[in-house]
């Protein structure tokens, strides 16, 4: 049985929701992550989180969360 367009269209529309509503759960696992890693960060005496960087001024989360922010943002 062959379905109408209507029904097609609908089907079309619900499996583009589900992909992008599997990519914003994606993207909030991706956060959360990123979250749990600076929870565990050392802190200073005000409780603010230490970030540190190499030799070269580099700092690895930092660039993994502006790398995230640049990808999700939408």
């Amino acid at each position: 049985m062959s379905l109408d367009p209507a029904q097609r269209h609908q089907i079309e529309q619900d499996a583009i929701t589900a992909a992008w509503e599997a990519e914003r759960l994606a993207a909030c696992d991706e956060a959360i992550a990123l979250l749990r890693e600076i929870v565990g960060f050392e802190r200073d005496d005000n409780g603010d989180v230490i970030i540190g960087a190499d030799a070269d001024g580099h700092n690895d989360l930092l660039s993994r969360i502006t790398t995230f922010l640049a990808t999700h943002d939408q």
